[in-house]
């Protein structure tokens, strides 16, 4: 091995890389050197490259170095760290080597690297090992990442990103700090991979609504109605369920004036609702189903006595609901109701005194308390 490395020392154009090594005596240069001899062996071209590596031990397994390039066209400084000397030696050559001539990137097998041997350092050995790594143009490459079976890296230069290329060399973590007007001269750079954004997940939110308004046809006259509903609400949908209470109106018969029928009525039901938006406002087009009980109580004759019938209704209709606050909506809402049952309320001697009506139409104003992200 050892006269493989010397020829290949001897075979590099000592005029095209000055290196200036300095830092601490227990890192030696001749590591740096095969490495890059071994990196270049067979370069097709090949670029003066002025290096200055400043060698530092940080801690009791832990190295980093201060590389510095210069170019005829550019100037960059990367840190690299590592597990041993040799790790960092071994990176600062691959990213010299690539500045020197940029087709190492692409280089196929036959210029595989090969790891340098690990260096003894004075006042003890260095026991980290592992294969080096080498990165291609970065501020801090941290090489004690596993090493074995990657491929060399591609750094661009604007990010945090690392990318394998073909030759076998090990995967390092880039980071670049390059200086103004740095980029022209240094070897080509795989694109930064795209990363998706996380979506958060939405989840239906809840609500409580209670309203009051009006209801005409399916009762006798126009009578007041208290509502009450909760659900769950999404960004484009809403599914409800209702409770209704139309208040008693009497409705009198023509055979007497006097005598007449109180009726009223309550329900619950639910529904599912599309909701267009338009900012603050929302633009809810309900429809469900209701069932409930039409309770009818003669009034003002003898005799008068009580009856039910069962309701049953579709239920459909528009609403408007605007969003001030995310906890808080008003709401105005027009409901048609078509029952499905029909009944009569009547009494002996009076005749028929109230038929259900074959629709009901409500209109309410209510206020919404959301709660939920």
């Amino acid at each position: 091995m050892g006269p493989v490395v010397l020829a290949l020392v001897v075979a590099l154009p000592a005029q095209d890389v000055d290196v200036r090594w300095r830092g601490d005596p227990r890192c030696p240069e001749h590591g740096f050197r095969d490495s890059l001899a071994r990196y270049l062996a067979g370069a097709a071209e090949s670029r003066s490259v002025e290096v200055t590596v400043d060698v530092r031990r940080d801690g009791d397994s832990r190295w980093s170095a201060t590389l510095v390039l210069a170019t005829a066209e550019a100037r960059s400084t990367r840190t690299l760290r590592g597990r041993s000397c040799a790790e960092i030696g071994d990176a600062a050559a691959f990213v010299t080597a690539v500045v020197v001539d940029p087709g190492v990137l692409a280089r196929p097998g036959g210029g595989a690297i090969v790891p340098a041997p690990e260096v003894p350092e004075a006042g003890g050995t260095d026991m980290s090992s592992g294969t080096s790594p080498g990165a291609g143009g970065a501020d801090a490459v941290d090489l004690s990442a596993e090493a074995a079976g990657a491929g060399p890296v591609g750094t661009d230069l604007s990010s945090e990103t690392s990318v394998t290329n073909a030759a076998p060399v090990p995967a390092a973590e880039v980071e670049t700090d390059m200086a103004a007007g740095t980029g022209a001269g240094e070897p080509p750079v795989a694109p930064a991979l795209p990363v998706e954004p996380v979506k958060p997940v939405k989840r239906p939110r809840g609500f409580v609504r209670v309203a009051g308004g009006l209801e005409a046809l399916g009762m006798p006259r126009v009578g007041p109605q208290v509502g009450l509903a909760g659900g769950l609400l999404g960004k484009r949908w809403r599914v409800e369920l209702t409770g209704f209470y139309r208040a008693p109106t009497i409705q009198y018969t023509d055979t007497d004036p006097r005598a007449g029928a109180r009726v009223r009525m309550w329900a619950v039901g639910a529904r599912g609702c599309g909701v267009p938006r338009a900012g603050p406002v929302e633009f809810p087009l309900c429809g469900g189903l209701e069932v409930g009980q039409v309770i009818g109580e003669g009034v003002g004759f003898v005799g008068a006595r009580a009856d039910r019938f069962a309701w049953v209704a579709a239920v459909f209709g528009p609403a408007i609901a605007w969003a001030p606050r995310p906890w808080l909506a008003l709401w105005f809402g027009a409901d048609v109701g078509l029952p499905l049952l029909r009944g009569t309320f009547s009494a002996a001697g009076l005749g028929p005194m109230y038929v259900i009506a074959p629709v009901s139409l409500r209109a309410a104003l209510g206020l919404e308390f959301r709660f939920g992200r």
